[in-house]
Order: structure tokens, then sequence, then C-alpha cells
């Protein structure tokens, strides 16, 4: 039985450093071996702390906490971490466990950076190294360096510790189940410190503070410019493209070798032993032939160029790259490294391409990232939550010979992040299914094998198989296609072993890759074949690359389309400077969502729906502004009417750290049929965040509902709860525009030129600026601008408009409106807006309506603009609030206009107060005083607009 606290695992430990005290001897004696050290005594250690080493409960190899390599027959450089800790995902890596025999040193450099080189890898922050004897806590979060390794241990233990309650705590509440899988090592890194500048501490942390996939990146990075100056050196009549192809081949192999050896696929070491039999390059040559007669695969397939007796390269260039990439001087573990950081790094490398002259080459970033800023590849929960609320569900229950006849796509695939995570979910459903103990006769059938632990793992035919009936993607980028195929590549040899590999091909006498050229492809998704008729030149129209889906895809075009089609399509506004007029005319005739500003998502989200056969289900993260945009209202009226919508999760934060926007997820049913669907729930959430995707609270917003919102916008923060309330005020009352008049302050200009403290002349007036205003209070100008300017200057504003002796002021930055009134001549900067209604009476009574609960919990729900920093208010929205009419013949309207002027002038007065006091007393009871007021307020407010008790609590509970 699996310990389950603090105290049964102390017991159960402590009885293991008995047994091994009593026999310390025989333990550390030479003939006492790594493999019985850990049967004795280290799986035990890790059961005590509470995970299922020996897999009692998780028979399914995919929903494993643990994984446990057995086989220490290869060499220390190039094996396997021995014990893998994962999150209760069962796909990311907590923490590695490298085992040793206690009779070795432990403390050695080899051994440390052995391990640290797996946690770096997998982005883990830390590593245990141990042989019962000793445990090492080692940290991983700087890149991996022999010569500073030594240093990197944050904790050490004797056994003997382990039987002391307080030294084990320390272990426990990092490493033991319940600790590690709520964060805790994540915690404790945090409080370790980071290198600064000191000499002392830069030698200490070695290869320095840097991710596995920025250093990578910055390696390939350095690799491509090495190899294409020098391929274009050896080889001038290399074009640009040529160029760019060439080199990055080149990289692939060598990469896709590494992966080979360390995942030990190949027995023996492939880079490091290139140059041992001839030159470097040419034992490449060859060594890529032979892989290519086992592996297949556009990656060593023959190339015309590459591989032609008379391409020239600099042997001494390739075999600098080759020594810096082999194991033995690499900080690169290719098993340890998930396949997704290495679609990541590939995503930004093909961000850049090479640039040919006559004799020189250089990489430079393609326009269109230079644009945006840079390459944002998807963070992996979101292609996780997106696959798995399309694909998921489609296949939820499903056989593997039912999901056999299903087609799924991401159609601007780039470096192929969704496809695999797509291909992993396949992989897990079907391995799931096989090992339930019903399927189990079915398995061995189908092709599954069986492993020592009594798990069932699907075959290498079985995973082709599912690659090639299930996976599809396009990419303009021929690059991008090649690097897709090389992840699914990857992924599918990814749990495979030398004899695994072996026995495949003595028993199905084939290669072990097969070709995806049917299915991931090179083309444009949007652009078919009837863009031509001669309106484009040769170059133009390769540039272009038009693609027809029946011509690529036609078996799955003849039943329908795709079963579901995921990804991240690009963001980015085609405009007549970067796309020809042919193009564009092109893409308002066949798309209704090429609206006035055509942007390449809402293009996306068209052609995807289109693409799908009815009961299709699509999934993308796109900009929020899908949402609300004016100029995508014809697109989500035409997605209204062909999908049921699914699923909006909006991100309050950035997915994409370092890009300026804000995305949501949004999924789609295409419909069976042309029925509407009036009452279709859509789940809804504005949480969207890495720890929310794992504890998923939805709201039901009714699809209806959006098509009765001005512009048919798709609110999600409308609900079954509040939409009775929201639609009453939408409909039942008059609008603020149509009782006031807005206007924005002044865009003042120069503030050196035209502002002072000391009024000059009369044309200097007093201002006022955003941040002077608050919620009944606005604090008295300090300042003058120049009001009246010379004509040269843009002349003089509107005196009645922006110097009126009265006027409500609105502070424009804010996630709702706040106002307060000025009633004498004072103008205001432009983060203002202004409402005059004539009577300053009705001034007050609008702004005790602005300021209350109720105006505040219908702009959140109406106006969000789901923004974390610097929300805003707009005119438009301003002048959307619902305003109770007074209808002064009635004596109960009279009376509660005079009540709710009363409260308002009450409250400005004891807001003046509380900023004028001088004590904590006085501050204490004119705080109270406002609270009081803003009750009344408030209540008053409610009985106006008739709002009932189950509102109200609504209201008040916002």
């Amino acid at each position: 039985m699996i310990p389950q606290t603090f105290d049964e695992a102390l017991e159960r430990v402590k009885q293991l450093v008995a047994v091994f005290k009593r026999n310390e001897k025989q333990y550390l004696s030479p003939a006492y071996k790594e493999a019985e050290a850990r049967q004795d005594f280290i799986d035990k250690f890790w059961v005590a702390l509470g995970w299922d080493v020996y897999h009692e409960t998780q028979t399914n190899p995919y929903e494993q906490e643990v994984k446990v390599e057995r086989d220490v027959r290869t060499s220390a450089g190039r094996k396997r971490a021995d014990y893998t800790f994962l999150a209760l995902n069962f796909r990311d890596v907590l923490f590695y466990v490298e085992a040793k025999k206690p009779q070795a040193d432990i403390d050695t450099s080899d051994y440390y950076f052995q391990t640290i080189r797996y946690g770096w890898n997998s982005q883990t922050p830390l590593a245990v190294l141990m042989d019962f004897e000793h445990l090492r806590v080692l940290d991983c979060r700087y890149k991996p360096d022999i010569q500073t390794a030594i240093h990197r241990a944050v904790k050490k233990f004797h056994y003997l510790d382990y039987a002391d309650a307080e030294k084990f705590r320390e272990i426990y509440y990092l490493f033991s189940r319940e600790a590690a899988t709520s964060g805790a090592l994540e915690k404790y890194a945090a409080t370790l410190p980071k290198p600064s500048g000191k000499a002392h501490q830069r030698t200490l942390f070695g290869g320095g503070f840097q991710s596995i996939d920025d250093s990578f990146l910055q390696e390939l990075d350095g690799y491509r410019e090495e190899l294409a100056r020098s391929f274009k050196n050896k080889n001038p009549h290399l074009n640009s493209e040529e160029l760019t192809e060439v080199t990055q081949r080149t990289l692939d192999r060598l990469v896709f070798m590494r992966f080979l050896e360390d995942k030990l696929i190949e027995s023996e070491p492939l880079v490091e032993n290139l140059g041992s039999k001839g030159t470097v390059w040419q034992d490449f040559v060859a060594m890529s032939h032979r892989l290519d007669a086992i592996y297949n695969g556009i990656i060593f397939k023959k190339h015309t160029l590459l591989d032609a007796p008379d391409f020239h390269v600099d042997e001494r260039t390739f075999a600098g790259i080759r020594e810096s990439l082999a194991h033995t001087n690499s900080p690169y573990d290719f098993n340890a490294i998930p396949i997704h950081i290495l679609g990541s790094i590939y995503e930004r490398f093909l961000g850049k391409v090479i640039v040919a002259t006559d004799k020189r080459a250089k990489v430079e970033e393609k326009p269109e990232v230079r644009k945006a800023g840079g390459v944002y590849y998807t963070p992996q929960y979101i292609v996780t939550y997106i696959v798995e609320n399309t694909v998921g569900k489609l296949i939820e229950g499903k056989t593997p010979e039912q999901i056999s006849k299903m087609r799924f796509a991401d159609i601007a695939c780039g470096s192929g992040s969704f496809l695999l995570g797509v291909y992993d979910l396949l992989l897990r459903h079907h391995t799931a299914y096989y090992n339930d103990a019903k399927n189990r006769a079915r398995a061995i059938k189908a092709g599954c094998v069986e492993h020592e632990d009594g798990t069932l793992h699907l075959g290498l035919r079985q995973k082709k198989d599912i690659l090639l009936k299930n996976i599809y993607g396009v990419d303009l980028d021929a690059q991008a296609v090649e690097v897709a195929q090389l992840s699914l590549f990857l992924k599918l040899l990814e749990d495979e072993t030398t004899s695994t590999a072996k026995s495949h091909q003595l028993e199905f006498r084939e290669t072990m890759l097969p070709s995806l050229d049917k299915n991931v492809i090179h083309g444009n998704a949007l652009i078919g074949w009837d863009i031509g008729g001669g309106l484009f030149g040769d170059e133009e129209e390769r540039k272009l690359f038009p693609m027809d889906f029946e011509q690529a895809f036609p078996e799955v075009m003849r039943v329908g389309g795709f079963d579901a089609i995921v990804g991240n399509p690009p963001y980015r506004m085609l405009q007549p400077h970067n796309t020809s007029k042919t193009t564009i005319n092109y893409l308002r005739k066949n798309y209704v969502a090429a609206e006035f500003k055509i942007d390449l998502f809402h293009l996306f989200l068209q052609r995807g729906v289109s693409r799908l056969k009815a009961g299709g289900r699509l999934g993308y993260i796109v900009p929020t502004t899908i949402l609300n945009n004016v100029y995508a209202e014809k697109l989500r009226t035409w997605l209204i009417n062909q999908t049921s919508l699914e699923l909006i999760a909006v991100a309050r934060g950035r997915v994409f750290a370092d890009a300026d926007v804000h995305t949501s997820v949004v999924t789609f049913q295409r419909k069976t049929n042309n029925s509407n669907v009036p009452s279709h729930k859509v789940l809804t959430t504005e949480s969207l965040d890495e720890l929310f995707v794992n504890n998923v609270h939805y709201s039901n917003t009714n699809q209806s509902w959006f098509a009765n919102l001005e512009g048919n916008v798709w609110n999600i923060l409308i609900d079954e709860k509040n939409a009775g309330l929201v639609f009453r005020l939408l409909q039942g009352f008059t609008r603020l525009g149509e009782v006031g008049v807005i206007n924005r302050g002044l865009i003042t200009g120069d503030k050196q030129k035209y502002f002072s403290v000391e009024k000059l002349s009369e044309s200097y007036v007093p201002i006022i600026a955003g941040s002077d205003v608050g919620r009944f209070y606005t604090k008295q100008p300090t300042v003058n601008v120049l009001f009246e300017r010379p004509k040269t200057a843009g002349g003089c504003w509107d005196r009645e408009v922006h110097f009126a002796p009265h006027k409500i002021v609105v502070r424009q930055i804010g996630d709702e409106p706040t106002a307060s009134i000025v009633s004498e001549p004072i103008a205001v900067t432009g983060n203002i807006f202004t409402i005059r209604a004539g009577e300053f009476k009705e001034e007050l009574y609008l702004l005790g309506l602005i300021n209350s609960k109720l105006m505040a919990l219908f702009w959140r729900l109406m106006f969000s603009d789901f923004k974390t920093s610097f929300p805003q208010v707009t005119i438009f929205s301003l002048s959307q609030l619902p305003i109770r009419a007074i209808n002064f013949s009635d004596k109960t309207d009279r009376a509660h206009h005079e009540r709710m002027v009363n409260l308002v002038e009450q409250i400005l007065a004891a807001k003046r107060q509380q900023q004028a006091a001088r004590t904590d007393r006085d501050r204490n009871h004119y705080e109270n005083k406002c609270a009081a007021l803003d009750r009344q307020i408030d209540a008053l407010v409610y009985e106006l607009y008739g709002l009932t008790d189950e509102e109200i609590a609504i209201v008040e509970a916002d």
C-alpha cells in the first residue's frame, strides 16, 4: 500500500534506513549493482513518498505518473533518466531522478552534468541524483556546463538524514507526490538565487540562466548562418530559396540523427561518428543515405542539390558544427526535450530566411515577422485545450476502427504544434482503449506490444496507421511543412528503442517512417487555382502557391470535408502595400470575412468552417477582436448561421507574453442542416490561463442572444443568470447619448508650449486631466492651457463645448465609468469625456445614475475589453448607458428626481470634506458618510429601474 501521509512515509523510510545500516558494508561493496540498489531501496524510497513506482493502479502507459527506465546497459553518456515523475496530466515532467550504485562516488562533475541536463532540457527546475546512501538536489535552471556542474547542488542528504523527521520533512515537502503535484518545486526554485554580474557568481552558474528553447534557437541560428555562408561560398549559383532549403535540410538531418541516438533507437552514436570513415561531409551524406533506407520520410530523402556529387562544402565549417552538436560536447538531450518544445524552437527559427546575393548570403527576418514583432508559438496548454474540446469530443467513446475513418487538420500548421497535439491525443485514446481489460484480446490482434510490466503499448505499425489516416496539414511555408513532418516523425518514434525498431523491420520489411507527402503539404489554404486565368505572372503565382482542397485531399473532400480543424491562424492585416490588388479582389469575391479591412485570421475562420463536414468541429485561438470588432460583423453573422458556437474562452491576460494582442479560444460545430439553433448554449469564460484549463468553470450563454445585440457582438459576459436584466435595460430605457451631449476633451498639443502654472493672459484657462477625476469628486485645477491659439497652431476650440460653465466629466481610463461634475468654466484634456444636459440639476441626476452599481454592472457586462492594463471608456459605449427618463408631470417621478439630486449634492460635499480632512477621525467619518450615501443612491436607482429582489442580488453580488 502506498503511504498517504508524512508520518506513514517517515515510518516506511526509517525501515529502509535500518536495513541499509544493518548491512551497510555489503551495500557499499563493488559487487552490489545499481539495479539491485534500485530494487532494494530507491524504488521503495519513492513509493514511500506516495508515488506509484510499480504501476499498481496506473496500467495505461499514457497515464502513469512515474516512468521507470530499467535498461542500464548503455553508456552513462547515452542513457535515459532512470525515473521521470509527471504532473497530474501525465504529460509535463515535474522532476527526474538519476540513480547510481552506492559504492560509486556520487559527487562527480559527470554525474551532476548528466542529471542537470535531463532537467534543463525538460524545463524542470530541479532534479535528484541519488544512490540511496546519498541524495543530491540539483538546480537545473541554468544551461548545463561540465565545468561548473559540481557547484549546482542546492541540498545534500546522507541516508541517516532520512530517519530524522526534520531533515526528511525537507525532502517530503518538495518531492512527495502531494507536494510536487501542487507546485512545491517551482515555489522552492523561485527562492533560489539568480546570478548577478559578479565574476564569481558568473563562474558558479556556468552556462547562464537561459532556457532550452532560447539556447538551442540561438545555436541553430548560428549554425544556419555559418552553413549558409559556407554553402554560398562553395556553390555561388545557389539562390535564396535553394540556399534556405539545403541549409534547413542539413540541420534537420543532424537534429534527427541526434534524436535517434538519444532515444536509443540507433544503438551507436551517429553525429559523433561522422568523419570516422571519410571526411565529415562524406560520412554525413553516406549516413543520410543509410538512414533513408531505414526510416524514409522527407528528412533523409535524396535531395537534388544537397546530395549531388558536385555540391561542395567547407569541411572545416561543417566539422565544427558537427563537433558542437555531438552528444559528448552538447548540453542538449533529445530524449528529454519535449517534442513540442522542439516545435516552438523551430517555429521561431522559421521566422527567418536566407537572402542570397551574387556573392554573399545573410539571414533576415521575414517581412511579415518583422512587422508583427516576432514569431509567437502557441503555448502547449492552449494546444491541448483546443484539441481536447474539438477532436477529443469527437472521438469520445469511439473505437479505433471508428476513429480510423475520421480526418483532422490544421490548415495553417506552421511547425506542427497542433498536429502534434492531435496525434498525441489519438495515441493516448487508442492506448487507453486497448488497456481496458475488456479490449485486451483485440489489442494483441491489432498489433499492440506487451511490456514487462504487463502494460500494452501501440506497435509502430499502429502508430503509423493513425498518422496516415487521421492527420492532415497545410502551410504556405515549404520549410514549415518540412518541420511539421519532422515533428510528427519524432512523435511517432518517441517511445521506440533499438530492439522495437529492429523487430518492426524484421516483421514487416518496411521503412520505419511513412511518407507524409499527401498528408502535410505545401500550399495556400485560402487561395485556389480559380485565381489563375493569366492574371498573374509565373513568379507571383509561385509566391501565392494556390491549392485546391479537392485536388490535395480528394478522399477527405469526397465525404464532405474534415471532421475537425484546429490551429492558430496567422493574425495579419492585408494592405495594398503587402498584397496585390488582384489578390484582394479575389478575397473580397470569395469571402464574406473580407470586409473593408481584411485580416488573415478572419479568412481562416471562414475557410476552416467551410472545409468541415456537417457535424465537424473547428477550434482556433484568435484575437479577442472577433467578439466585437465592427469589421467582423458580417463574419460573425455568417459563422452563427453556419455553426453552433460551442465555446468562447477569453484570456484576460496575454497568452503570447511578448505580443501586443489579446486572444480567445473559439470552437464551433458545423450545423448538420440549415435549421437555426435559437436555444443553443455556448460555454463561455473570461479566465483562460494555464491554471484555469485544468479547473474549468463555464457560464452558459444563449447563442440567439448575440443576434439581439447591436453589431451581432458575441458578448460572453451575458449568461443565464443576468440575461433578463441586461436585455430589459437594453430594450426598456433611453440611451445616455439621447439625453446628453457627449464630447471628448481638448487635444492639447505640446505641453511645454501651451501649458503654464500661471495665467499668462485671458487666453489661458484652467484645465484638469483624467487623473484629476474620481467618483463624485474633481481635483482643483493647478495648471492653465492656452485656449485660443494662433491660426498657425490650428485655431481655437469651441468655447461652448470645451469651456462650458457646468458639465459631467468622465475619466477615459478605467474598467467602468468614473464620473464627477464641474460647476465652473474649466477645460479638460483629451482623456476626459464631457456630458452636458442643459440644466445643472439634470446633470446631477445623470451623475447619480452613471456612478451607480447598476451602471457599473451593465458596463462590465456590455463593454468590457478584457484588458488587464489600461482598459478604456469610449464615447460609443458611454452613449449606450440606459437612462431612466423622468416624467416631470408624474408626482412620484418628480420626487425621485429631487431625492437623487439631493443625494448627489450631499455626496459631492462629503467627498470634498473627505479630501480636505486632516485627521484620521475626520477622514473615517466622511468615508463612512460617503459609503452610506452611495448605498442610498443605489437603492434609489433600483427603485427607479424597477429591479426585482433577484435582480438586485445580481447587482450586489458583482
